[in-house]
């Protein structure tokens, strides 16, 4: 049992707090309670006091979605149109998973669990990365990714992609859940992702999926026109949309899913209590011009969480240069209040969707906590202070223990 002391503590949860002269009491890996140094001390006698001083307490961070395969990458893919990005990943991305892949995957983590990041949806295309993730202190929802859009691959892919979901099933435990990724519509075959939706439901599994990132994207699926054409002849002859946008959202419509980027999603308001939208700033400014419409987000109540991306779309895994990004990107927004969402979506709002039991510092919550240094500002403006001032944490306690980074 330990008592964790700090200047300030951010509950999280929907509506975070800042509390002053408070402890979290942990132990195992479960807080136990929040509650006054004096009281902390009275009913816990026996417990270990870490007094963090001039330091800030809150809940760890949930990066919702990244692809560690891709870690290698530094300037070797095209950027500015997702077209010539796609482009790229296809004729360097296989390359790009085996170089240097252990070093730059642990890299990759370590760069996260830095920033204060506790948990991640990975979305895994090759299952490359499973030993070293289930070997790390992260918890982990791994989402085996399933595509391919010629039908006479059809069944060879779904082969394919069974086993590699039974291989990731081998390493299920507390910490490591797996999950299931239908890549995009324009690159899953109806007869994959029926079969795929049909395992999510059975087994009540998670599900996260690509969805409106592009312009080109939403060309394709409204009437077949624009630069998907041309990409998708390299797979097939006579390639035709095999969905509209809504058709293939309706898909999930009972199905706990992960909309990922959305950026030329127009209406939110269909989007359901289980649904969660998953930002990820730069990526969608490096592919793209435009941004995630967040004032609608928020409008119609829609669960938000944060995504880092891989490094394929991405300078950084730092989540405080995510959260940063995002703030500078979305400039008609009240910035005070922006920030707030921000971090409830990094947290409270990347628990939800993982459904893990962490991003909010209550009795009951998983030990995930992140020791930041404390900045000199109203508690007001403490949110937007740490977003822009802040790289790396002092400490981070996944499950109640210290990790090493």
């Amino acid at each position: 049992m330990e008592i964790l002391k700090a200047k300030k503590i951010i509950t999280g949860g929907e509506n975070p707090k800042i509390l002053r002269n408070s402890c979290v009491v942990i132990e195992s890996d479960k807080i136990l309670e929040i509650t006054s140094e004096k009281e902390a001390q009275k009913e816990f006698k026996e417990a270990k006091i870490c007094d963090f001083g001039e330091s800030v307490i809150a809940p760890a961070f949930v990066n919702t979605h990244v692809h560690l395969e891709f870690s290698s990458n530094v300037s070797t893919l095209k950027y500015g149109d997702f077209i010539k990005w796609l482009g790229s990943i296809v004729d360097k991305g296989g390359e790009l998973a085996k170089m240097d892949a252990k070093k730059a995957m642990n890299e990759a983590i370590n760069s996260l669990l830095k920033s204060g990041v506790c948990a991640i949806g990975e979305i895994s295309s090759f299952g490359l990365e499973l030993e070293i993730l289930a070997a790390s202190p992260l918890k982990v929802v791994l989402f085996s990714e399933i595509l391919g859009s010629n039908e006479q691959m059809a069944q060879q892919n779904l082969q394919n992609f069974l086993a590699k979901f039974e291989k990731t099933k081998s390493y299920k435990s507390k910490n490591f859940t797996p999950a299931i990724s239908l890549h995009s519509p324009y690159s899953v075959h109806p007869k994959l992702a029926k079969a795929a939706l049909e395992i999510a439901k059975k087994d009540d599994l998670l599900v996260s999926t690509h969805f409106l990132e592009s312009k080109a994207e939403k060309q394709w699926l409204e009437d077949g026109s624009g630069g998907f054409k041309k990409h998708l002849l390299r797979f097939s002859q006579d390639p035709k949309p095999m969905y509209d946008a809504n058709g293939y959202f309706a898909m999930f419509r009972e199905i706990n899913t992960l909309f990922t980027h959305c950026v030329y999603v127009s209406d939110f308001a269909k989007f359901k209590p289980h649904h969660s939208v998953t930002h990820c700033a730069v990526s969608n400014r490096l592919l793209g011009k435009k941004a995630l419409n967040l004032k609608e987000i928020f409008k119609n109540n829609v669960s938000l969480n944060i995504g880092t991306d891989g490094l394929s779309s991405n300078i950084s895994l730092n989540f405080w240069h995510e959260l940063r990004a995002a703030l500078f990107t979305h400039a008609s927004l009240d910035l005070n209040e922006l920030a707030t969402r921000l971090f409830v979506a990094a947290t409270h709002g990347g628990a939800r969707a993982l459904r893990t039991n962490n991003g909010e510092i209550k009795a009951g919550r998983a030990a995930d906590l992140a020791v930041y240094n404390d900045l000199e500002c109203d508690d007001s403006e403490l949110i937007l202070q740490l977003i822009l001032h802040t790289n790396e944490a002092k400490k981070l306690y996944i499950g109640g223990k210290i990790c090493k980074f």
